[in-house]
C-alpha cells in the first residue's frame, strides 16, 4: 500500500495566541503526532502568523505556489481545526475547490470530515461559519466600544501630531500634549493671519521642527481635535456627532473656525497651471502682439543677477522685461478717472440692498433660508442612500462637496444681506478710496489682488506694444463708470461703436454699476 503524504499548516494571530493559547508549537506537535500514528509522511511544513479573514497570507501563498508547481507532491493539507484554515466561509469553499483540483484534500485533524458524504457538508458549513460569526461579533463589539468611548470625549487610537498617548492614574488610556504642541499652535495662528498660503506655512513649520509631509499637513489644519472637539462619524442610523473631548485643546474654537473659513475661501474653481510669482502679476493676462498666443513668463540669470521677462513660447520671438510692463500698467491706472456720479449710484444701490429694515431684504433672506434647508435635505438623502448602499462612496463625496459649497455660498449671501448700515458706510469709504487711487492699491496689493484687478477690468487680455497697453475688448461697463485716459487704446482693427448720445458723466437709467 502506497504511503500517504501530507503538508502541515499551522496558523495563529497575535490575539489568539495571547488569549486562547493557540501556540504554533502546540499545533505542530499535534499534527506531527497525528501523522506518526496514521503513518503519513510529512513532506512540507508552513508556519503562519496572520489573520484568517482572507487567504491573502504570505505563507499560504507560498504553499499554494508550491502545490501548483509540484503536482502530486502530497495527498493532504493538514491543520488542527477549520478555523486555522479560514474564518471566512465564502473564501473557504472557493479554496477547498482550488485544492481539490490540485489533487489535495484539506482536512482538520480535530474536526475530521469525509466530504465525499453529502451530509458532512452541513457540518463543514457549521465549522466554517462559526469562526466567521465570532469575528463579526468581535468587530461589532469593538466598533460599539470605540463609539461609546468617543461619545464620552475619549480619543481612541494613535494620538495626532502635537499629542502623545499616555495613561492616567487609573491606568486608562488618554492623550496629552507633546513637545510639538507649540508648533501646531503656531501653524494655526499663522494661517489665521491670512498672509501666507498653506504650503508656505508648512515649509516654515518643518524648518522649526515639525516633521510633517505635504500629504499629512492639510488633514492637520482641518482636524477639530486640536480645538477640543471629537468627530464621531455617522454609523447606520446614527448621524454624525461632534462632542467635546476630555483632552486639553491646543487652540481655541474661535481660532480653528477662523482658519477653516480662510481655507475654504481660498479654494479656486479653476486649475492653477503655473507657479505664481510676485514678479509676474500680469501673467495670464497678456497676449502676443505678433501671433496672438498667451504670453508666459520666466527668469534668466546673467551678469551676476536675475532678469525677469514676459515672452511667447512660439517662434515669433516676442519678449520684453516684466519690470517695464508692470510699472507702465501701474502708471496707466492713474489715467483712469472714476466717474463720481457712478459712485453715488453705487452707494445708493448698496444701501437699498443692505439696509437692515428693508422689506425686500427680509424676503430675500427667507428665500435663501428655504434654499439652504432644501440643500441640507438633499445632502441628508444622499447620506441615507450611502448607508443603504444604493450610492457609491465616490458619488457621495462628489455630492457632498457640491452641496457644502452651495450651502457656504448661500450662508454668505445671508450674512451680506444682514450687514448693518455702519458696515456699508465703511465699505463705501473703502470703495471710494480704492477707485480714486487704483494705482496705489495695485502697487501695494498682494499678487492675488493684482491679478483679480486686471482680470475684472480687462477680461479680453492685454497687448503690450510700443510702450503702451491696448485691449481687444474691455469690460463694457468700464467706459460708463470711468473716464479712461490715454493709457489704453482700442485695437486698430476695432470699429468704433455708435454714439449713445449720453453725457459722459451720467450713467444711463437702470445701470447697476459693478464693483471692479
Amino acid at each position: 500500500m502506497t504511503q500517504k503524504k501530507a503538508i502541515l499548516y499551522v496558523r495563529v494571530s497575535t490575539d489568539e495566541q495571547a488569549d486562547k493559547g493557540f501556540s504554533l508549537q502546540h499545533q505542530e506537535e499535534r499534527l506531527r503526532k497525528y501523522c506518526e500514528l496514521q503513518n503519513i509522511l510529512v513532506v512540507g511544513f508552513f508556519r503562519e502568523d496572520h489573520s484568517a479573514k482572507s487567504f491573502d497570507r504570505p505563507e499560504f501563498n507560498k504553499l499554494l505556489e508550491r502545490l501548483k508547481k509540484e503536482r502530486k507532491i502530497a495527498d493532504f493539507l493538514l491543520f488542527l481545526k477549520w478555523d486555522r484554515f479560514s474564518r471566512n466561509a465564502g473564501d473557504a469553499y472557493g479554496m477547498i475547490n482550488t485544492l481539490n483540483k490540485l489533487g489535495i484534500e484539506p482536512q482538520a485533524i480535530e474536526q475530521p470530515l469525509d466530504l465525499n458524504i453529502p451530509e458532512n457538508k452541513i457540518m463543514l458549513a457549521f465549522y466554517l461559519a462559526a469562526p466567521e460569526v465570532e469575528n463579526d461579533r468581535r468587530a461589532l463589539n469593538t466598533i460599539a466600544g470605540m463609539r461609546r468611548a468617543k461619545k464620552e470625549g475619549r480619543w481612541c487610537g494613535c494620538a495626532p501630531i502635537g499629542y502623545q498617548n499616555a495613561r492616567n492614574e487609573r491606568n486608562q488610556p488618554i492623550v496629552i500634549q507633546s513637545e510639538k504642541a507649540p508648533l501646531i499652535k503656531w501653524v494655526f495662528e499663522e494661517l489665521a493671519l491670512n498672509i501666507s498660503n498653506t504650503e508656505t506655512v508648512r515649509i516654515e513649520a518643518v524648518k522649526r521642527g515639525l516633521d510633517c509631509p505635504r500629504s499629512n499637513f492639510f488633514p492637520i489644519v482641518r482636524n477639530p481635535f486640536y480645538c477640543g472637539r471629537i468627530v464621531i462619524p455617522a454609523y447606520k442610523d446614527e448621524d454624525e456627532l461632534v462632542v467635546k473631548g476630555i483632552h486639553e485643546p491646543i487652540i481655541s474654537e474661535e481660532l480653528f473656525d477662523e482658519v477653516q473659513r480662510i481655507i475654504k475661501a481660498r479654494k479656486r474653481n479653476w486649475p492653477v497651471k503655473y507657479m505664481a510669482r510676485e514678479e509676474f502679476p500680469l501673467r495670464g493676462h497678456l497676449i502676443c502682439k505678433k501671433c496672438g498666443n498667451k504670453l508666459t513668463a520666466s527668469c534668466s540669470k546673467g551678469n551676476g543677477g536675475k532678469y525677469y521677462y514676459y515672452h511667447c513660447n512660439t517662434k515669433c520671438g516676442e519678449r520684453f522685461k516684466s519690470e517695464d510692463a508692470n510699472d507702465l500698467f501701474a502708471e496707466t491706472l492713474k489715467k483712469i478717472v472714476l466717474n463720481e456720479v457712478s459712485l453715488d449710484v453705487l452707494e445708493h444701490f448698496s444701501y437699498s440692498i443692505y439696509q437692515g429694515g428693508d422689506r425686500g431684504s427680509h424676503q430675500e433672506i427667507e428665500k435663501l433660508k428655504i434654499e439652504i434647508q432644501k440643500n441640507k435635505e438633499r445632502l441628508s438623502s444622499a447620506q441615507e442612500m450611502l448607508l443603504d448602499k444604493t450610492l457609491s462612496v465616490e458619488d457621495f463625496k462628489a455630492i457632498k462637496n457640491r452641496y457644502e459649497t452651495t450651502l457656504f455660498e448661500l450662508e454668505g449671501r445671508i450674512r451680506n444681506i444682514s450687514l448693518g448700515t455702519n458696515e456699508v458706510e465703511e465699505y463705501m469709504r473703502y470703495a471710494r478710496a480704492f477707485f480714486r487711487s487704483m494705482d496705489q492699491f495695485y502697487r501695494e496689493g498682494t499678487l492675488s489682488v493684482k491679478q483679480q484687478l486686471v482680470g475684472s477690468m480687462f477680461p479680453e487680455k492685454l497687448i503690450f506694444e510700443n510702450k503702451a497697453f491696448r485691449t481687444i475688448r474691455q469690460d463694457p461697463l468700464l467706459p460708463l463708470i470711468c473716464k479712461p485716459g490715454k493709457g489704453f487704446r482700442r485695437s486698430k482693427n476695432k470699429k468704433t461703436g455708435k454714439k449713445t448720445g449720453l453725457y459722459n458723466k451720467a450713467p444711463p437709467v437702470g445701470l447697476e454699476p459693478t464693483t471692479l
